[in-house]
C-alpha cells in the first residue's frame, strides 16, 4: 500500500470514527433540547408521570413503525437482552431525575448542571471499559468537576435539591451511554429505543393514580415532537457511541446545549441566562473542545460488538 493509500485510509477511519459521530451527537442535543423544552411547557400543568406515560406511548408507536421498516423482525430480536434492559433502566432514572427538576429550574442552568454527564462518561470509560488514562485526559476531568464544583459552592444560587437532582440523572445518563457502548453496532437502535420507551410506560402506570388529565390538541402536538426528537435523538447518540474511536470523543458534544437551552429557554420561558452561568457554561466548553482535540490524536479504538 503506497503512502497515500495509506493516508487516505486513516483519513477515512477518522472521518468515520471522529467527525460523523461528533456531528450525529452535535444535531442529537439540539433534538434534546427542542424535547426538553417541550417537557418543561407540559409540566405546568400535567404531572410529571403522565409526561412520562403519555411521552412513551407516542415512541413506542414510532420505534415500531421505523425499526419494522429499516430492520424488518430483526427489529425485535437481541442478543444482549440484559445489557438492552439495563439502559433502558438507567435511560428512565435519568429521565425521572430530568422531569422532576425541569419544572423549577431555567433551561440554561438546567444543560450548565448536565454537562457534569460528559466528565463522568471519560472517568468512567477508564474506570469499567479499561481505556488508557494519560495525564491530559485526567487533566479535563479535573478541571470540569473544578469547575462544577465552584458552581456548588457555599452561598451559590444554584446550590439547592433539584440541582442536585439533575446531577444525579448525569451520572444515570452517563452509565446507560457506556452500556450502549458495550451493546455495540450489532443490535437493533430502533429496538435500543424501544426497550426505553417500554420501560417508560411501565414506570410510570404504577403511579399515576388519579393524576391523569385529559389532553388538549396542543398537548398531544408536543407530545408528539418529544417523542419524535426523542427516538431520533437517542438513535444519533446510539450511532456516535457505538462508532466512535472512544466515548470521550462524542461526549464533549453535549455542551452545545448551552447554545440550544439559551435559545429556546429566551424564546418560550423568557428566561435569561445569568453571566455567571454563560461563564461556566464557557469553561466547561473550551475544556470540552480541548478534550476532542485531544482525543483525536490518540489511536482508533475499535468497539466489539
Amino acid at each position: 500500500m503506497s503512502a497515500a493509500e495509506h493516508h487516505s485510509k486513516e483519513q477515512s477511519v477518522q472521518v468515520k470514527s471522529v467527525v460523523v459521530p461528533i456531528l450525529m451527537t452535535t444535531l442529537a442535543y439540539f433534538l434534546y433540547s427542542l424535547g426538553d423544552a417541550g417537557s418543561k411547557e407540559l409540566l405546568k400543568s400535567l404531572y410529571f408521570m403522565q409526561v412520562m406515560l403519555v411521552s412513551g406511548a407516542v415512541s413506542v408507536v414510532l420505534m415500531v413503525i421505523y425499526g419494522s421498516w429499516k430492520d424488518g423482525k430483526k427489529m425485535f430480536r437481541t442478543n444482549k437482552p440484559k445489557l438492552m434492559i439495563l439502559r433502558a433502566v438507567l435511560g428512565q432514572l435519568s429521565g425521572i431525575c430530568i422531569l422532576l427538576a425541569l419544572k423549577h429550574i431555567s433551561l440554561t442552568v438546567f444543560y450548565t448542571l448536565i454537562f457534569t454527564s460528559p466528565f463522568w462518561v471519560a472517568l468512567l470509560s477508564i474506570l469499567f471499559l479499561k481505556e488508557k488514562p494519560d495525564r491530559r485526559r485526567i487533566g479535563v476531568i479535573l478541571f470540569g468537576f473544578a469547575v462544577v464544583l465552584y458552581i456548588f459552592r457555599p452561598g451559590s444560587g444554584l446550590f439547592n435539591i433539584w440541582s442536585l437532582v439533575v446531577l444525579v440523572g448525569a451520572v444515570f445518563y452517563a452509565m446507560q451511554l457506556l452500556v450502549i457502548r458495550r451493546i455495540g453496532a450489532s443490535e437493533s437502535r430502533a429496538l435500543i429505543v424501544l426497550y426505553g420507551s417500554v420501560m417508560r410506560i411501565l414506570i410510570a402506570v404504577p403511579f399515576m393514580g388519579n393524576h391523569y388529565l385529559p389532553l388538549t390538541g396542543q398537548d398531544w402536538l408536543i407530545f408528539g415532537v418529544i417523542g419524535l426528537t426523542g427516538c431520533v435523538g437517542l438513535m444519533f447518540i446510539s450511532y456516535a457511541f457505538q462508532e466512535a474511536a472512544s466515548p470521550a470523543v462524542v461526549a464533549p458534544c453535549q455542551y452545545t446545549q448551552i447554545i440550544w437551552g439559551a435559545l429556546l429557554g429566551y424564546c418560550f420561558f423568557h428566561d435569561v441566562p445569568g453571566v455567571e452561568t454563560l461563564a461556566v457554561a464557557a469553561l466547561l466548553i473550551l475544556s470540552g473542545l480541548y478534550l476532542i482535540r485531544h482525543e483525536r490524536r490518540r489511536p482508533v479504538l475499535k468497539v466489539g460488538a
